[in-house]
């Protein structure tokens, strides 16, 4: 997957009634999506990519070192965020890279970054942002998992798609599905 383009768009389930206070403390990363309806207040406000993690490790950076959190082979994505606001607009600062750098054409490089907008919603505990990109309007629907203070969504090949164009051959080919995780700041 050529990640060009990442629009500002990311299930784990536990049950407390059988958990001893001992297991509870171990397990306290217990996501709010899975104890309660994600309403639009939870959503509001400013998030921050606190990580992008793909279904295979990669080697973005050529140091012989793969990762799976794409944050830790690049610092492209260090801007990268969104902002939900009360009249149910959006604007996010999504990153761009390009993989025609290099002898071989699969090493990438970081472009600017590109400001999008657009409208949000949040559905059962799923959030629908509507936004046009390069003159195409895009409507995406993305289950929500929700902790304190955090949220992450999936990202899957095909959508990715829609927005960029792989040529193949890449260092980021063999990814099928990112998750990413935004931070409240």
């Amino acid at each position: 997957m050529n990640i060009k383009t990442l629009a500002g768009f990311c299930m784990f389930s536990f049950s407390i009634i059988s958990c001893s206070k001992e297991e509870v403390s171990i397990n306290s990363q217990l996501k709010v999506s899975d104890a309660t309806v994600v309403t639009r207040n939870d959503m509001l406000g400013n998030w921050d990519l606190s990580g992008m993690v793909s279904d295979t490790a990669v080697d973005l950076n050529d140091d012989e070192t793969y990762s799976k959190n794409l944050l830790d082979e690049t610092d492209c994505f260090n801007t990268m965020s969104i902002t939900f606001n009360d009249d149910g607009t959006f604007i996010s600062n999504n990153a761009q890279m390009t993989f025609e750098a290099g002898t071989s054409k699969n090493q990438f490089s970081c472009l600017s970054d590109r400001m999008d907008n657009g409208n949000w919603e949040v559905r059962n505990d799923s959030l629908i942002l509507t936004l046009d990109i390069n003159s195409s309007t895009y409507t995406h629907k993305k289950h929500i998992n929700l902790e304190t203070n955090k949220f992450s969504f999936d990202v899957t090949k095909i959508e990715s798609n829609q927005y960029v164009s792989d040529p193949g051959n890449t260092q980021a080919s063999p990814i099928r599905i990112l998750e990413l995780e935004y931070t409240k700041s």
